[in-house]
This record gives structure tokens, sequence and C-alpha cells, in this order.
């Protein structure tokens, strides 16, 4: 899988945005705005990621682990194991690595990863449809391009997001798993 897909994908289990006309069936209820305002949390935030995909046909899934930081302008995704790698998302796009570049086409999805970390429920109710339980939210693709790679992305926690897991349509599936950096966690109690 290229590391632009592969992007998209994880990019995707945290937000699609479609047009910016929002119509009154893509309004977002109460309750999926509650939701969101329960999961945002104070920005700059830094957490650790544990991601294991499952990819159908192998015995045991791939795991990574990294360190991420959120702030009101970009993420950055570091892997730490079993590689290091770097990016960086900001409304300009995906840039891998210390060199500036940003990937071709990964505005958009850039967007996306922003508005869901932005807790935008408009971009969520026009790009998805949704089931919603106590700690949990299940997305499913509304636009026919990301319903061919991707049947579901479920965001679960909390007080914050803790899980997100994203079902491909063939089989793959990727959980990380997000826990408070241990500077941030003291500075929380």
């Amino acid at each position: 899988m290229s590391l632009y897909r592969y992007l998209l994908l994880l990019s995707c289990t945290i937000i699609m945005l479609g047009s910016p006309r929002v119509g009154a069936q893509d309004a977002p209820s109460d309750a999926l705005k509650n939701f969101l305002a329960a999961q945002q949390q104070p920005l700059p935030l830094h957490v650790n990621f544990v991601q294991r995909r499952s990819i159908e046909g192998l015995p045991r899934p791939l795991v990574s682990e990294g360190e991420l930081t959120i702030t009101a302008t970009q993420v950055l995704w570091h892997t730490q194991q079993p590689l290091q790698q770097q990016l960086t998302i900001s409304a300009e796009g995906i840039t891998a690595g210390g060199d500036g570049t940003t990937m071709r086409g990964s505005e958009v999805v850039a967007q996306l990863l922003l508005a869901v970390l932005q807790g935008d429920a408009e971009a969520l109710a026009q790009s998805f449809s949704y089931q919603q339980t106590e700690h949990c939210l299940a997305l499913q693709p509304k636009a026919a391009q990301l319903q061919q790679f991707i049947r579901e992305i479920t965001s679960c926690g909390s007080a914050g997001i803790e899980q997100v897991t994203i079902e491909e349509t063939q089989g793959n599936r990727s959980v990380i798993t997000f826990t408070p950096r241990e500077s941030q966690a003291d500075a929380t109690h």
C-alpha cells in the first residue's frame, strides 16, 4: 500500500469532508455536537499512540508506536517504532520528513483530519452517516469514493479520543490507541 493511500485511510479515521454546502439532511444533531465537545482536549495536546494494523492474509498485526502532537494549526505524527518517520499535517497538506515538500494532493486529506480534531460537527454530518453510543461514534462514509476503501470508522473515549478503529472494505483493520504522555497526564491532575 502506498504511503499516500495509507495516510488517506489514517486521516479518514478521523474525518472526511465533502463539498462546502450543507443541506438540511446533513445538519448535525445536538447529540453529535455534545459528543464532539466532550471529546475536545486543550491544545496543544500531546499523546502517545500504538497502531495495530491487521492485514487480510497476514497472521499477526503490524504494530507501530509513536507520539502525536495536536495544535490549533497542525498535527505532528511521529512514528518511532519500528521505523522513525515524521509527518506534519496542516491545512496546506501533509509533509513527510523535514524537507518541507508537501505530498501532492494531500490538502483535502489534511483538511479532513484537522476538521475532526477541531470538532467540526457540520463536516462530520455532511460526510458521514453516524451512530452514537455513550462513549463511541461510528461513522460510515457517504461519498462513493471513500466507500471503496472504508466501511466504518469508530472513535471511542470517555474524556477525549482514546481509540480509533478503521474497518476497510477489503477486510483490513487498524486500531489506534491513544494515551496521554506522562508530562501531560501529570499536568491534568
